[in-house]
């Protein structure tokens, strides 16, 4: 009997020791992504994501809203908010959704540099990277397929956690070349 009541202990004792092993291994590998903006030393504005968790992310969608419309693009994006010029020269932009981001590293998905012929845009999107009009809603997944989805814009620290990613109506990618 004894050794029956020794059995059963140490099994649970395996369980919860599985248990937090589990979850340790979850908290070591959790992504967070969150919205940063800036601007270069040559005075260029950016806009980016950046996984500020410990554990890579897998950006699965994106969507960009302005004035609660949902962007195409940077190039659609900076016409919306800004009074931006296809052929303004030095914009450059990158796409974020379906890549991987380690943990630390900047995305930036806007870059527009403050010369000349730009000056007007790159003084708009001063003020509009950190309007209310922008919404900047981001789903992505961790190495073991748990999914979180939020408005980063807003700077929070509470991502929804969601079953699994799904494209939204309008994802934000890059604009086709001329």
């Amino acid at each position: 009997m004894t050794s029956l009541v020794v059995a059963i202990v140490h099994s649970r004792t395996l369980e919860r020791m599985a248990d937090a092993n589990s979850k340790l291994v979850e908290a070591n590998s959790w992504p967070f992504i969150g919205y940063n903006t800036g601007r270069n030393t040559d005075g260029a504005i950016w806009m980016g994501l950046a996984n500020e968790g410990v554990g890579p992310a897998k950006i699965e969608a994106v969507e960009l809203k302005w004035n609660g419309v949902a962007r195409r693009n940077a190039v659609d994006f900076l016409e919306a908010c800004c009074g931006y010029k296809r052929g303004e020269k030095g914009l450059s932009y990158e796409m974020v959704a379906g890549r991987v981001v380690r943990a630390g590293d900047l995305v930036p998905f806007v870059v527009l540099p403050n010369n000349s012929e730009t000056e007007e845009t790159w003084n708009k999107l001063v003020a509009a990277r950190s309007s209310p009009a922008l919404t900047l809603t981001v789903c992505y997944c961790s190495v073991f397929d748990e999914c979180w989805q939020q408005d980063v814009a807003k700077l929070s620290l509470k991502a929804e956690r969601i079953a699994a990613c799904k494209l939204p109506p309008q994802p934000f990618s890059i604009p086709e070349r001329p």
